[in-house]
């Protein structure tokens, strides 16, 4: 692994970040706005250095983190929801982890 540029350490950051909104997300508190600052920098980083994550992926768990911020959900949809989010959240990281490790 070669550390020496931004884009190394910026996908890094990103990665952090995105643990931080799989813990918020778990913790049941869908009222925050972090997973929608955290899909629109990704988004940005992954445009601009043509990254591996597909874009149906992060659009996919972009638009589910929009339909949890919905309090009048039933339960059991609410936690299918969770559910989904958090398996592309962890696929965003997951191929993000691996291109971390191919730099």
């Amino acid at each position: 692994m070669n550390f020496s540029g931004a884009t190394p350490i910026t996908l890094g950051l990103l990665i952090a970040f995105g643990l931080v909104v799989m813990y918020t997300i778990f913790r049941n508190s869908f009222d925050s706005n972090l997973p929608i600052i955290f899909y629109v920098a990704f988004f940005a980083l992954m445009h601009s250095i043509d990254g591996d994550v597909p874009l149906w992926l992060i659009g996919t768990g972009f638009g589910l983190s929009l339909v949890l911020r919905f309090e009048f959900m039933n339960n059991w949809f609410m936690r299918l929801v969770k559910f989904l989010e958090l398996g592309a959240l962890g696929a965003m990281i997951y191929l993000s982890a691996i291109m971390l490790w191919n730099f």
